[in-house]
This record gives structure tokens, sequence and C-alpha cells, in this order.
């Protein structure tokens, strides 16, 4: 049994389906949560107190625009070189007693770890967690995800009680790229396709080539904020290592 997740719903897809889905597989999946533990969750998020401020955070040499935000990250920042505490890295001890307890579930619970297994094909992986939240003019720009990353499952906690679909904050599925640039706009894509993220709902989706996605910019009134907790599954630093050594030795660094 699990004091958190919906066990049906965690095979409610069938991996066939997920993997031929386009524009990259993914699937918004509904009430993966117990309804009493999404509101205790959703209740108890944790204080943008722990949280450090994203302004303007250059990404890399692609020039897409910065995803500014709220960032929290589980024990080690991607963001922090070598001083792990302070805003924007949290210990378990710090989070709402309801979010120790997911966090651990997460990490441990047989059937979820399975379903990671099961829809991204995982062997050898790691995991690490982080929160985002999103306010007023805050935006995810159309990217691609790194290649270490293999795939993300997104947790939202907003209601339709709290955000209005007006405002933006859906995920969006990109394809039919129609520029070569970069750092393209929405609206450089032929196709895009939207999810309400609202009532304990979740995303996930397998990082490919293709895997153009975005969140357009928020327009929430002041107050309100998109909130999401990310479950980011990552290749082995072992097989960066290589791919870092590859780029050496083809010239490609």
């Amino acid at each position: 049994m699990s004091d958190f997740f919906n066990l049906p719903a965690l095979k409610s897809l069938s991996v066939q389906t997920f993997n031929e889905t386009k524009p990259f597989p993914n699937h918004l999946f509904k009430e993966i949560l117990l309804p009493e533990a999404f509101n205790n969750l959703y209740n108890n998020f944790p204080s943008l107190e722990l949280f450090e401020k994203h302004v303007n955070r250059p990404r890399g040499k692609s020039g897409q625009r910065p995803h500014n935000r709220y960032y929290l990250a589980f024990e080690k920042s991607i963001y922090h070189k070598n001083d792990q505490s302070g805003p924007g890295v949290t210990k378990i001890e710090q989070l709402p007693e309801v979010w120790q307890e997911f966090v651990r579930e997460v990490q441990t619970f047989e059937p979820y770890q399975e379903f990671l297994r099961r829809y991204l094909n995982l062997d050898e992986y790691e995991i690490r967690y982080a929160w985002h939240v999103g306010e007023t003019g805050s935006e995810v720009s159309p990217h691609c995800d790194s290649f270490d990353k293999i795939g993300t499952h997104i947790f939202y906690f907003n209601t339709s009680a709290d955000w209005e679909i007006e405002w933006g904050g859906s995920i969006l599925a990109l394809s039919g790229k129609k520029t070569a640039k970069t750092n393209p706009d929405i609206s450089d894509f032929e196709s895009v396709e939207g999810f309400d993220i609202r009532d304990n709902s979740s995303f996930l989706f397998k990082n490919t080539a293709d895997g153009w996605h975005a969140t357009e910019v928020l327009t929430c009134p002041p107050n309100h904020y998109r909130r999401l907790f990310n479950v980011i599954v990552q290749k082995k630093k072992t097989e960066k290592t290589l791919k870092k050594v590859w780029h050496f030795l083809s010239g490609k660094n």
C-alpha cells in the first residue's frame, strides 16, 4: 500500500502507447496521487523562503531566453558549484513533514520506481529532485532538455480554484520547428499541444532530440503562483563523462 500513490494510475497507460505518442513520448496522468495526499502536499507546499529567485540566468550557448522562476533543489543544486547551503537547496528535515514523507516514498517505493523504469526504459540511472514556482512574467521558453536527462515526471500543485487557464502555465508540446535557430519562439512551431496541469495532474515525458516543450509567459495576478515538483531522471555520470571524452577525441569540444 501507498500513502501517496494511486496504484492503478501508475499502470493506466500501455508502454507502447506512451512510446508512440508524438512529437515525443509523453502523457498527462490525472489523479496519480491519492486525493488526500494531493491536498496535503498542496496545502503544505514548501515555503518560498527556502527558494532562490532565478532572474536572467544565461542558458548555455543557445541564446534561449532565461527561465525566470523560484527554484529549490533537494540536497544538491546544479546551480551551486561548491556551497550547497542556503536558499535554493533544502535538506529533508527543512521540508514540511508531509513532503518529507513524500520524497522518501518517491525515492524508495518500488511500484513508483518500476513506473519510471517501465515508461522511460531505464537500466542504470540516477534521480534528482527540484521544485519550481512561477509568478507573473515567468516563462519557460521553447527548449529541449540537456543530453544527460532521460526524462522528467512533473507533479503540478495548482487547482481550478487557484489558477485560470487564461493565465498560461499549461505545459506545451511543440512540433514542426520552422526555423534553424536554437532559440525559437512558440510561434516558430507548426503544432502546439497544451495540457491542463490543474487538479492533481502530472506530466511524464521522455527526452528526445525532438522533445521541444515550453510554457507561455504567465499573466496571473500578484500572489498567484504556478507550483510544481520535478522528478528528473538522468544518465549515470559515467555516461556523461564518456560523452565528454568522445567530444574531445572527435574535436567537437
